[in-house]
């Protein structure tokens, strides 16, 4: 037996690179990790429909880094819990 005992099986080899493979992988994970972020299109468009309490809490959640001037929907979830009562924006801001 020599060095490529494992080669002499004789079933076919794979020309494809432990690389290629490591790059595949990496890239469908990074798919289904992205999808699993936006399951409905683009994030930060603004809603189709009016927000309900608990979608506007979830949307604040989910867009806590985004700013309420250049994030449509949460600009939208920010006016949902306002008018809700859930919200009293700071009266020496400007929303």
């Amino acid at each position: 037996m020599g060095f490529n005992w494992w080669r002499e099986s004789g079933a076919e080899q794979s020309r494809v690179s432990v690389q290629e493979i490591a790059a595949r992988v990496r890239a469908e994970d990074a798919d289904t990790a992205y999808a699993a972020l936006f399951p409905n299109g683009w994030p930060h468009e603004a809603p189709d429909h009016p927000l309900s309490v608990p979608e506007a809490h979830q949307t604040m959640q989910r867009h806590r880094e985004c700013r309420t001037d250049e994030c449509p929907r949460k600009a939208a979830a920010w006016t949902t819990l306002v008018e809700s009562g859930k919200v009293k924006p700071d009266s020496g801001r400007n929303y």
